[in-house]
């Protein structure tokens, strides 16, 4: 796929993958409409991207975590660009939170608003956007989903869902000229990843070090330009998605070092 011209639409794009994402692709000649929370840092985005030659993105302060946001944002987006060609469902919410303390409560459902219900509404808005185009659906979704650390069963939760979504929407979008693409995102050098957030007894368990944002992006860039259906970067993220013990290993492994009260 050359991306010259093609309209595309970017959610969570302020900061961490999202904002080197819309970057990237903005190189590549795409237009963009680009969605976060804080229009502040989207404006910052923007003028970044038109002040390096390419075409200024459309901004749209979102949030995603509100029921009924994503339909505004789809509107918005198409209204902006004209019409949306590949659909990037990047934006993400983390939480460090116990189930037994939160179970259902506001913000666990906040999260899953964020992660799942609104890339699916997102998607279901578009479709016949991208049916008309042969467009692309690009839905992010973390290496936490085949690892059950504590702590963050809610993160790793939304993002299998989000992970079996996508594969089962391949399977019903076959033939439609829709191409589906799952990005699998580990490690990655973000403001706030979760490693640093959770309550470790003693210094935080040692991991490999986290990828860069922008090498992050060029991989998603590259998958997009390829036809991939999936995306895995770093590729040692691959391991516990195709061998799922793994996962239950490192779990096993962490769960001590970190203070569960």
């Amino acid at each position: 796929m050359d991306l010259a011209g093609v309209p595309v639409l970017v959610t969570g794009a302020s900061s961490g993958i999202g904002r080197a994402l819309a970057e990237a692709l903005a190189g590549r000649g795409a237009r963009l409409a680009i969605a976060a929370r804080r229009g502040g840092l989207l404006e910052e985005v923007a003028d970044g991207i038109g002040s390096r030659g390419a075409a200024r993105p459309v901004v749209i302060e979102a949030d995603l975590s509100r029921a009924g946001a994503a339909d505004e944002l789809a509107a918005a987006a198409v209204a902006g660009l004209g019409r949306v060609e590949i659909l990037v469902n990047n934006a993400g919410a983390g939480l460090v939170a116990a189930q037994a303390a939160m179970g259902d409560d506001e913000g666990a459902r906040a999260l899953f608003e964020t992660n799942l219900w609104s890339p699916l509404a997102l998607t279901r808005r578009l479709l016949p956007e991208l049916r008309a185009s042969g467009g692309t659906v690009v839905n992010v979704t973390s290496s936490l989903q085949s690892v059950p650390i504590p702590l963050l069963g809610y993160y790793g939760a939304s993002k299998a869902a989000l992970a079996h979504l996508t594969r089962t929407l391949r399977h019903e979008l076959e033939g439609s000229g829709v191409s589906v693409l799952e990005i699998v995102p580990g490690a990655t050098e973000t403001a706030a990843r979760d490693v640093g957030l959770l309550p470790w007894r003693g210094r935080p368990m040692r991991t490999p070090p986290p990828v860069s944002p922008g090498s992050a992006a060029e991989a998603i860039v590259k998958a997009i330009e390829r036809g991939r259906r999936r995306g895995v970067h770093p590729a040692t993220s691959l391991l516990p998605l195709e061998l799922p013990v793994i996962g239950r290993l490192v779990a096993r492994i962490v769960t001590p070092r970190i203070d569960l009260g």
